[in-house]
């Protein structure tokens, strides 16, 4: 079903800094799709925005965010591997969104890459009722620590890239922690930006599948009855 999606560039503010965001969204959508990642430098023209427009297709409104703005990525690159940061951004993030009309009432959903994977979790286990999904896109998920693996219930996706053996051990170990639904899936030949042909297509497919099978369809408006 098509959705007249409206799309905005947006500044969202979080403690003391003010985030750059690029949101398309519509009231009837199925959920919607925080896609967070450490730094951008174009988000509308980036390789998560060509994930975002799948979801979309699918009936999901979508929140591209980057969660360092571009000073702190330029001076402190390693600021990206500050957990707690990135996790208190997220619920920054995830507070405006619950204030806005329309979008309080909608399924939340993470799509997240690197760090961001680890931020989400933290944030899941502070709020287990508010999000329906979480995606870990080449993310390290095992850095958010033993205890809030252990108690994510939230359905989760991890996709690696094939050609990145070095996250495979850490994202096992992290799936064996988890207790509620949960999949691993591997894209053969990939890098962890899944530049090769064809393996950025897969991973937007099987996050739009693990989506659609956790957030169920908003329901249609009811037709009136004609008379007689």
């Amino acid at each position: 079903m098509p959705f007249a999606l409206r799309h905005a560039e947006l500044r969202i503010q979080a403690d003391k800094v003010w985030l750059d965001a690029f949101l398309s969204f519509a009231p009837d959508v199925r959920g919607l799709v925080i896609c967070a990642v450490p730094h951008l430098i174009s988000l509308r023209e980036s390789r998560e925005a060509c994930l975002c427009k799948v979801l979309e297709q699918a009936g999901f409104a979508t929140l591209l965010l980057s969660l360092l703005t571009p000073h702190e990525d330029k001076r402190d690159p390693d600021l990206r591997y500050n957990i707690a940061l990135i996790s208190q951004r997220l619920a920054a993030v995830s507070t405006w969104i619950d204030h806005q009309p329309g979008m309080a009432e909608r399924p939340l959903a993470l799509l997240t890459s690197g760090t961001v994977a680890a931020g989400a979790v933290r944030l899941i286990q502070q709020h287990p009722t508010r999000f329906a999904a979480l995606i870990s896109k080449a993310g390290r998920i095992d850095l958010a620590g033993v205890a809030p693996l252990r108690q994510l219930q939230t359905p989760t996706l991890i996709v690696l890239p094939g050609a990145e053996p070095a996250l495979l051990a850490p994202s096992q170990l992290a799936l064996k922690l988890l207790t509620g639904p949960r999949q691993i899936l591997e894209i053969p030949h990939a890098s962890a930006d899944f530049f090769e042909p064809g393996t950025l297509d897969a991973v937007a497919q099987a996050c739009s599948h693990w989506l659609q099978a956790h957030i169920p369809a908003h329901p249609a408006p009811a037709q009136p009855v004609s008379a007689g």
